[in-house]
């Protein structure tokens, strides 16, 4: 079956060996003390790729790749195509010592000396596995053989990283042992080249994800549709695949057309686009591990109990994709008391609100009460005001207010602004959004600077350029003085929220909306 889809591979790639030896004449490589299964000196050879070639080393037309195919032989050796590819490995290193065993048949004695492993019961179980496995792609193979069957692979896998030899074949015996298991890893390595993945990070991801060397000879044909998908039907570019694979590197185990696929059309039944629901994936890649099963009683529990829509089930997960990994006790826990009587007493509308805007359901319900019990008892609201406040912004109990971070902004509201706290809270929460150093504080002082006013708190809510329109001034003479404030009367400012440095006026420049509201990300 590995000779077969390795075979299968190969053939894909005969239009581009064919083209490749069209464009350059290779030159011999230079000794390195490691190697990568690609080489470094091909990109050059991208960039002056022909015409019908995709920028970025991306697959060809079909029209170019057609007319390479009926020029380019029906099928090329391994050997030949690892040379044209640059997949041929270096000399021998000199470590490899074959002469640790006894015999050419005694791989158990060879792998138990070269690795300096501890008994040789960690070796034999493997090879006895290796063997069975070689049995049954060679059943005229009467035992392992060292120079046939390990030093090959451990000449190359030892290349790309010293110990990587033993790990693999520790980990995947029988797929070390397959004679076709060199093939198949240069195969898969050239396959991701022309995908336009550079050849460092296709080094990486093989030394990183052992995997890669089982599958790759187990099942090199669902890689394959893994990486086409990932890259064509998703559009995802090469840097996006390998954060998706380094970060959940469960994904190069699941299968596309059985498991990825329905997952992913859960999120697009929420009402997200496939470059939405991608963004949520590749922010939190264990999404994906979440069974359709678990996904579904999830949301039906939003949907029939809270009264969410599944567009705005969607809408939190776009905001915070760690949502759809939040387990149904949980929710329904925090759920419940939010509305209770006994807790918060939340109607359910107001409920709903809170659970689709707030993000409290993952911190833990002790915190939620605890910050709601800090509210009544030292801030002064009734559950009936509390409930205002949630009214007009939902996050506030992301907030911790008894920390120094927000008693901070409650004293400048009191003591620079002179503003009653408990009206402004009532009336504009978001004031508790707003970074001191790098909003309140500067917008504060240029009110007075230029304005000669206190600053109407709803102005917190401009972006940077309406801002300054609003204080009629010059953007340039703006960034200048807000220069020259921070240095002076707004140094004072500066350690506060651990130092957070402000914004300034060049944030005009990016487009930021007047009116938007602009809330300050918290790290809780």
């Amino acid at each position: 079956m590995a000779a077969a889809a390795c075979r299968t591979l190969q053939q894909d790639h005969a239009s581009l060996s064919a083209a490749t030896r069209s464009q350059e004449q290779l030159r011999p490589r230079a000794a390195a003390p490691h190697r990568t299964l690609v080489p470094q000196r091909r990109r050059a050879g991208r960039a002056a790729a022909p015409a019908g070639c995709a920028s970025g080393g991306r697959l060809r037309t079909a029209a170019t790749a057609a007319a390479a195919a009926a020029a380019a032989p029906p099928a090329a050796d391994s050997q030949q195509l690892g040379e044209e590819l640059g997949l041929v490995g270096e000399q021998r290193p000199a470590w490899l010592n074959p002469a640790l065993a006894q015999d050419d048949t005694n791989v158990v004695d060879f792998l138990f000396h070269q690795y300096k492993l501890n008994v040789r019961r960690q070796v034999r179980g493997k090879a006895e596995r290796a063997l069975v496995a070689l049995q049954e792609a060679q059943p005229d193979a009467a035992h392992l053989s060292v120079e046939r069957d390990i030093l090959p692979k451990l000449e190359l896998l030892e290349g790309l990283s010293p110990g990587l030899g033993w790990k693999v074949f520790r980990d995947y015996p029988e797929q070390f042992a397959s004679p076709d298991a060199v093939e198949c890893w240069r195969m898969l390595a050239a396959y991701l080249f022309t995908i336009g993945i550079e050849p460092d990070q296709i080094t990486s991801l093989f030394t990183r994800h052992h995997v890669l060397f089982r599958h790759a000879v187990a099942r090199p044909d669902a890689l394959r549709r893994l990486f086409t998908w990932l890259q064509h039907d998703l559009d995802l570019p090469s840097a996006s695949i390998m954060r998706l694979l380094h970060r959940c590197p469960t994904v190069l185990q699941l299968d596309v057309d059985e498991v990825l696929k329905p997952r992913l059309q859960l999120l697009l039944d929420l009402g997200l686009t496939v470059e939405r629901a991608m963004k949520g994936v590749l922010r939190v890649p264990e999404v994906l591990r979440v069974s359709p099963g678990v996904l579904e009683a999830k949301v039906a529990y939003y949907t029939d109990e809270l009264g969410l829509t599944k567009r705005e089930v969607g809408a939190m997960y776009a905001r915070d994709p760690s949502t759809l990994l939040i387990s149904l006790p949980r929710i329904q826990e925090v759920a419940t008391w939010l509305g209770d009587e006994a807790g918060l007493g939340l109607s359910p509308a107001l409920r709903g609100k809170v659970v689709a805007k707030g993000g409290l359901l993952k911190y833990p319900l002790t915190t939620i009460q605890e910050r709601v019990a800090y509210w009544q008892a030292h801030m002064g609201f009734s559950l009936p005001e509390l409930h205002a406040v949630l009214d007009r912004l939902p996050r506030l109990l992301l907030y911790p207010v008894h920390e120094r971070k927000y008693q901070d902004k409650l004293a400048f509201l009191r003591d620079e602004l002179r503003l009653p706290q408990r009206e402004v809270l009532l009336s504009f929460p978001a004031y508790l959004t707003y970074s001191l150093p790098g909003r309140i504080a500067p917008r504060a002082a240029a009110s007075l600077a230029f304005k000669n006013s206190p600053l109407p708190l709803e102005k917190l809510a401009y972006g940077e350029a309406a801002f300054i329109s609003w204080l009629k001034v010059d953007p340039g003479d703006y960034c200048e003085w807000e220069a020259s404030w921070r240095k002076g009367a707004g140094a004072r400012w500066a350690a506060a929220e651990g130092g957070s440095g402000g914004e300034s006026a060049a944030a005009a420049a990016s487009g930021e909306q007047a009116g938007g509201l602009q809330e300050e990300e918290e790290e809780l």
